[in-house]
């Protein structure tokens, strides 16, 4: 199970490192908002400020990516949620814990630990569409703790 885990991981990696398009996400895609397409470092669904710092969230449908890919083994969360910070400075914050809780329909919790990874923090999460969810992200960078939360609809 653990390595099917660590495979998962540097599938995900290596998609988000594909081609140009990450590199151009924070600065150019970050002012066109959620309606344009999936790019490989996923689709904005949550921009907002805290304390000064900007958190960018990204939602990658791991079943989409990976569709075609052999011998890859069936996943039970649906989804990979990104977050990137940039500091009051706007230099991304990239050594940093980062966990999320999902609160979601009929009072499910989901609690996930992120992994730094391509300029941001990430885990595999479960969302469902037509779903109402809270979203709440926990950034300890440093002395620094910061907290937020959002409500999200997957398919909205």
């Amino acid at each position: 199970m653990r390595k099917q885990m660590i495979m998962i991981f540097v599938c995900v990696g290596a998609f988000m490192l594909s081609g140009s398009v990450f590199a151009g996400s924070m600065t150019h895609g970050a002012g066109h908002g959620s309606g344009h397409g999936d790019h490989a470092s996923g689709k904005k669904i949550h921009q907002s400020h805290v304390d000064g710092y900007m958190f960018e969230y990204r939602l990658i449908d791991m079943k989409e990516k990976m569709k075609g890919m052999k011998n890859m083994p069936e996943m039970k969360e649906t989804h990979h949620l990104m977050l990137h910070v940039k500091d009051k400075n706007g230099k991304m914050v990239d050594k940093a814990k980062v966990g999320y809780l999902i609160e979601g329909p009929e009072k499910s919790v989901e609690k996930k630990m992120a992994m730094a990874m391509n300029k941001g923090f990430g885990a595999d999460v479960t969302f469902q569409h037509g779903k109402h969810y809270k979203v709440k992200a926990k950034v300890v960078a440093g002395e620094t703790k910061l907290m937020d939360t959002f409500d999200f609809m997957l398919g909205h």
